[in-house]
């Protein structure tokens, strides 16, 4: 039986990624851990928020309109052996679920499903450090003020 052993992070979207850079690291105090690029010209940034725990925002989708909720992209929950992340695909998949294929990633590798609400969600695996820290090639401007460099 896998376990999960935690949330790793939750992602948002955000229409303004240096208004978000400005408000969780200058605001809030949270460290810019990482200033990513996706596919095509999308920015993902990642935060830290305590142990282990991590918001990453991506930019480039639309605001919600004043009064509606904000749609959540992705929550990322973590397994810690190859066993457990092998035995929650399978479980999943032999509960009828839907998933993506495993992606192979620099750092690890994960998979997506949607649970019963049409949340994303999605089980990842560490095999390393993720080597991405600033691959950003052009960062909002307040990026180089909060990146946390190692």
């Amino acid at each position: 039986m896998f376990q999960i052993s935690r949330v790793d992070h939750t992602a948002l979207r955000t229409d303004d990624m240096e208004a978000t850079v400005q408000f969780y690291c200058g605001v809030l105090g949270l460290p810019l851990l990482q200033t990513m690029r996706g596919s095509g010209a999308s920015r993902r940034y990642v935060f830290g928020a305590g142990d282990r725990n991590r918001l990453v925002f991506f930019d480039g989708h639309a605001r919600s309109e004043e009064g509606s909720p904000q749609h959540l992209d992705h929550i990322a929950i973590h397994v810690d052996t190859v066993e457990e992340f092998d035995e929650a695909y399978r479980r999943l998949k032999d509960h009828g679920v839907a998933t993506t294929d495993i992606t192979e990633r620099a750092y690890g590798k994960t998979f997506y499903f949607h649970d019963p609400n049409g949340i994303y969600i999605q089980i990842g695996l560490d095999t390393q450090p993720d080597p991405r820290v600033a691959d950003d090639p052009d960062p909002v401007p307040s990026a180089s003020k909060y990146l946390v460099r190692s």
